[in-house]
Formats: C-alpha cells, sequence, structure tokens
C-alpha cells in the first residue's frame, strides 16, 4: 500500500510539473495547456485527493510564476472541477468503451465548461468595463472568446487522449512507476 501511495505522490509531482511547465516555459500559444489534461489524468488514476491537489497546486506555483488577473477565482475553480470530472469517469463502469476515447470526450467537455465558466467570470468581475452588465454583454464575453475556445479544444483533443493512450499503455506494460498501479 506505501508503495502504491508513494507512486501516485510521483505521478502527481510529474503532472504538476508537467502543467506548470506548459504554463510558463513551454506555452504554446493562448489556452493551449496542460492543465486540463494533468487535472483529469490526476482524477482518473490518482484518486479523489490528487483530482484536486494536481490542478490546484499547478494553478498556485505556475501563478506565482506568470501572475493571474481578477478572475483567477473561475479559472481555479473551472480545473478544479475538470480535477473531479476525471474522479467521475474512473468510477463511471466503460462496458468495454475505451478509456481513450472516453478522456477524449472528457477533453471535449473540459473544454466547454471551461470556455463558459470563465467567460461569464470575465463579464461578472469586468474591471475594465469591457463588457456591459447586460445579457447582450454576457454573450459578448463569449463571442469574443471564441478563439480562445478554439485553441482550447485543439490542446486538449490532442493531449487529453494522447496522455490517456500513454499512460494506458504503461499501464498495460506493467513497468516503471506503472507496475502493478491500479486505482
Amino acid at each position: 500500500m506505501k508503495r502504491k501511495n508513494t507512486h501516485r505522490i510521483i505521478l502527481a509531482v510529474i503532472l504538476i510539473a508537467l502543467g506548470v511547465a506548459f504554463r510558463t516555459i513551454w506555452h504554446l500559444g493562448d489556452n493551449v495547456e496542460f492543465v486540463t489534461t494533468a487535472s483529469l489524468l490526476a482524477g482518473s488514476y490518482l484518486g479523489f485527493g490528487f483530482s484536486i491537489a494536481v490542478p490546484f497546486f499547478v494553478m498556485f506555483i505556475s501563478d506565482l510564476i506568470i501572475g493571474n488577473t481578477n478572475i483567477f477565482i473561475f479559472t481555479w475553480s473551472a480545473y478544479l472541477l475538470i480535477g473531479y470530472f476525471g474522479y467521475l469517469s474512473h468510477l463511471k463502469d466503460l462496458k468495454g468503451r475505451s478509456k481513450v476515447l472516453e478522456a477524449g470526450k472528457l477533453g471535449i467537455i473540459a473544454s466547454l465548461w471551461f470556455y463558459f465558466w470563465t467567460n461569464f467570470g470575465v463579464w461578472f468581475l469586468d474591471s475594465r468595463g469591457m463588457y456591459p452588465k447586460t445579457f447582450i454583454g454576457l454573450l459578448e464575453s463569449y463571442w469574443y472568446g471564441l478563439p480562445f475556445l478554439k485553441f482550447t479544444l485543439l490542446g486538449n483533443l490532442l493531449f487529453v487522449p494522447v496522455s490517456f493512450f500513454i499512460v494506458e499503455k504503461l499501464k498495460n506494460l506493467n513497468i516503471g512507476l506503472f507496475k502493478n498501479f491500479a486505482v
């Protein structure tokens, strides 16, 4: 049991390091990130506590480096809920369906959730007066957020399934940190 927990902690640290690196050093573009993938992987393979801890620490550490805006409560909570989605997906009986395909679907759902929640946050906490506090203003915030959604979807459609494929292959090979690994 102790070895299993040690492996989970090591994997969580790797996910946190990758999430931070993709937000800071390996920044590929606006909203092309690894945080969603790290959150879903943590929830799916490491359990409930890690589904919350991994996105929290990715955001906390990377925001110390790059800063954030007044909508941080929306971005952070979006990723925390995405990690929880990953945890719930682990509990779901796939009945022969591919975990990689299910993860791809989760990546799309996570992208849409992040888009709707954070753009609502931009509108709600708008300190620069970009959008009127009306329904039309909210719709404008969604309209102007569409390019970010596009990049979020592209990143998640690449990172999420590829990462889950790699983890599934490593589990099946039963090597390294994945030897006898089961959540």
